[in-house]
């Protein structure tokens, strides 16, 4: 007698049950696989997907040379990271840096429409100013590794903004005593460009002068147009002044320009020349005959005080562009390797992530101490060099002795030399 509670295997109401059953196994296995595989893919689709970093340097007018030089210093970074990182391609992608009005929106157009993770470069204080808010807005990551201007790191600074360049405070105090000579050089005249950086080199400067030596005398002061390239009429009040130092709030063909025409002039010998930068190929360009005077140096590319990192950097250099690096071409490299760096070590591209890396991490092997973005200002807190141009130049780039590194008390003096900050007009509000 059968099992009423059995069904036969042959009943159709069974076999039909049964064939939903296996059907439907079949289909949940197959839209598993098609979801696994469709994951996959567009995991391997993500991770090939290029990590898109900005640089908004000079590609025309007074500092497009350096441009190209700071350009070429973030590309070693990249090559020393092999190209990669977290395991994607690094694309750079180079906007122009030529106003500060076209400088805001090509910031936009990386951001919004290439899709950058973060922004580095600014030669120009102005331009870098008008940036700075962009960054802050859309919060993104951006490094400032060129401009000076007290501001950058003072009463505009913000909370993803960085400085790789010295600020005037500081450059003006690293020269000073080298120009002052024990009071062998009293009659000062001043020559700025008339836009914020050189504006304000002249007040730091001028500040800073009558401040440590109240016997300092200031027979004149000038402005020129950023971009002037005659500078004969300056140059006569500046003879008829006689002075012992020039100050220049001048750089790029405008300090090549100002110092061709010194030398045509027969002045080259009568003066001591200053600026608060010096871009190596400023110098390169007016050649060995007109080049003269005492700088503020962020980094030389031949100096006592490098470190294996920077030889390595200069071989790197070298050996892929055929010249030697300037200072921008460090400046720039360092900047692009603080990005990669966060990113790597923070494994994301997330902003506010790499901010907070910043804020917190010391760059070993650089320079000859331990260098740091300042948590509270963002500065890069580095020693600086004075540097003397050579009497006799024998050879096509190196121009230049290394007569100090400041501050003198080393890694303990470094925080003061930047200025504390009760004294500083920063004041960062929360990241968000």
């Amino acid at each position: 007698m059968k099992d009423r509670g059995h069904k036969s295997s042959q009943d159709p109401q069974h076999r039909f049950c049964r064939w939903i059953s296996l059907a439907g196994g079949a289909i949940v296995i197959g839209v598993a696989f098609q979801m696994f595989v469709g994951l996959s893919g567009w995991a391997a689709a993500s991770a090939a997907e290029p990590i898109k970093i900005g640089i908004l340097l000079p590609k025309s007018g007074t500092y497009s040379v350096q441009g190209m030089y700071g350009y070429n210093g973030a590309t070693i970074a990249v090559d020393d990271f092999g190209g990669k990182v977290l395991g994607r391609p690094i694309q750079l992608i180079w906007e122009d840096e030529s106003n500060p009005q076209q400088s805001v929106q090509r910031m936009r157009k990386l951001i919004e429409e290439n899709k950058v993770v973060a922004v580095q470069g600014g030669i120009s204080s102005g331009d870098v100013l008008a940036m700075m808010p962009i960054a802050q807005q859309e919060k993104v990551l951006l490094i400032a590794s060129d401009p000076n201007a007290t501001e950058i790191t003072g009463k505009d600074c913000n909370r993803y903004t960085f400085r790789v360049d010295l600020p005037n405070r500081v450059t003006v105090r690293t020269v000073l005593p080298a120009l002052w000579d024990h009071g062998k050089n009293k009659r000062w005249y001043f020559l700025s460009a008339s836009y914020a950086w050189g504006i304000d080199a002249y007040k730091q400067m001028k500040a800073l002068l009558q401040k440590e030596h109240p016997d300092a005398v200031i027979v004149g002061e000038d402005q020129a147009p950023l971009g002037t390239t005659d500078f004969s009429s300056y140059l006569l009040k500046i003879r008829a002044e006689n002075p012992q130092v020039v100050f220049l709030g001048e750089g790029g063909t405008d300090l090549t320009a100002f110092l061709k025409q010194m030398h045509n002039m027969g002045m080259t010998q009568n003066v001591v020349v200053s600026s608060p930068i010096l871009n190596d190929s400023d110098l390169w360009a007016a050649g060995p005959q007109s080049s003269t005077g005492i700088y503020p140096k962020l980094w030389n590319y031949v100096s006592p005080y490098n470190t294996a990192s920077s030889k390595e950097f200069v071989k790197k250099y070298e050996a892929k562009f055929n010249n030697a690096p300037e200072v921008n071409s460090w400046g720039d490299w360092f900047a692009m390797t603080s990005i990669l760096t966060a990113i790597r070590e923070t494994g994301s591209t997330d902003s506010a992530k790499l901010v907070e890396f910043l804020e917190n991490h010391k760059f070993v092997g650089y320079k000859d101490m331990p260098i740091y973005y300042r948590s509270w200002d963002h500065q890069l807190i580095q020693p600086t060099y004075v540097a003397q141009v050579k009497k006799d130049i024998t050879t096509k780039y190196d121009y230049l002795n290394i007569l100090a590194q400041e501050p003198a008390g080393g890694e303990k003096a470094l925080n003061d030399f930047y200025g504390t900050q009760q004294e500083s007009e920063c004041h960062m509000g929360a990241l968000k």
